[in-house]
């Protein structure tokens, strides 16, 4: 294997030390042995005594040379290795120092938090502060993610599935969203959801959601104020009994809804609702989720008319009365086939 340019090259491992440009130069020059005065090195170099002077005083306290105990003092090179070993040794005392700071600080923080606690369970942040907080805690997530999502898109597509989101997934990251069924409408949603759910997300469909919410391992939660204003503000709400509750409403709307099953063109329709009619997968699924007939015609590729025959034949083959009906009992044979996974 091909030693990589950095690896090969000394000046990369002379800056990682902390060494200047002057001090390595210094340093190389020392390295053949013998030693030299503050005078000959600064001689060699082209610098003048005082800037000598301070380059070498910077190298002996770093740990790179020492010098004879004579009047006129002789400076001589520690050898690499034994050079390295010191210095790696400095830093790490000196990160260890660093963290017992750190630490401090935060039981500091921790202390001051205790006094005035209830503040910062709920803020208001601005559009842009919020989505600072949305993309942050997207790439912190490591457990699970909550959605309610809804139009109007604030940060994400309709169309597109967002990279941040497969990078979640692609971690093992719980992924589930409830989508508004209105949504379904809009161009490329249904193509979207599809591609998300092979990739591992859980969709299910309810009528109508009341607002948007995301929440990032039941720690955080992020709630648009005013859709009619996309930029207006946003709440943040930390771990408190308040988020507990909006975690509690998501599973309770999570129940009532309509697993989402991407569709297959060769989907299996020898068993249950599906066998019902030729080419009806499709048709249940989207009756299931409640998109409007103009969308199921846009999705499907076909006429008012067939879709009028369609669902017609449908609704006598299970045995409702109405199309609202047929896509109420695909989607409860929707939620037997989710449980059955």
């Amino acid at each position: 294997m091909k030693r990589t340019a950095a690896a090969s090259d000394p000046s990369s491992a002379f800056r990682a030390l902390g060494l200047a440009p002057a001090e390595e130069r210094f340093y190389r020059m020392l390295l053949p042995g013998g030693g030299a005065t503050v005078a000959e090195m600064s001689k060699r170099l082209g610098v003048s005594l005082r800037v000598g002077s301070r380059v070498l005083g910077a190298l002996e306290t770093k740990g790179f040379v020492t010098h004879s105990p004579e009047e006129v003092q002789r400076y001589s090179a520690v050898p690499p290795d034994i050079a390295a070993d010191v210095l790696i040794a400095q830093r790490q005392s000196e990160l260890h120092r660093a963290r017992a700071a750190m630490v401090a600080l935060r039981e500091t923080a921790e202390g001051r938090k205790g006094r005035r606690g209830e503040e910062r369970v709920v803020e208001i942040l601005s559009r842009q502060t919020a989505t600072q907080m949305f993309l942050h805690s997207l790439a912190a997530t490591r457990s699970e993610i909550l959605g309610l999502e809804r139009m109007p898109m604030l940060v994400s597509t309709t169309d597109k599935m967002d990279d941040r989101v497969v990078a979640c997934l692609a971690r093992g990251v719980r992924c589930r969203a409830i989508t508004d069924s209105e949504l379904l409408n809009a161009p490329g949603t249904l193509n979207r959801l599809r591609i998300a759910t092979q990739a591992g997300e859980q969709f299910r469909i309810f009528p109508s959601l009341p607002f948007k919410l995301v929440v990032f391992d039941r720690r955080v939660a992020i709630l648009p104020l005013d859709l009619a204003k996309p930029d207006g503000p946003v709440l943040l709400v930390r771990t408190s009994s308040l988020l507990d509750a909006l975690c509690e409403m998501f599973e309770m709307y999570w129940n009532a809804a309509a697993p989402f099953v991407a569709a297959e063109a060769n989907a299996d329709t020898s068993h249950g609702t599906q066998a019902l009619l030729p080419q009806a997968d499709g048709l249940l699924h989207l009756l299931a989720s409640g998109m409007n007939d103009k969308s199921i015609e846009r999705e499907l590729a076909i006429s008012p008319r067939t879709l009028a025959r369609r669902i017609g034949e449908l609704t006598r083959r299970l045995g409702a009365s109405t199309r609202f009906q047929a896509g109420w009992l695909a989607a409860q044979s929707a939620r037997e086939k989710d449980a059955a996974r």
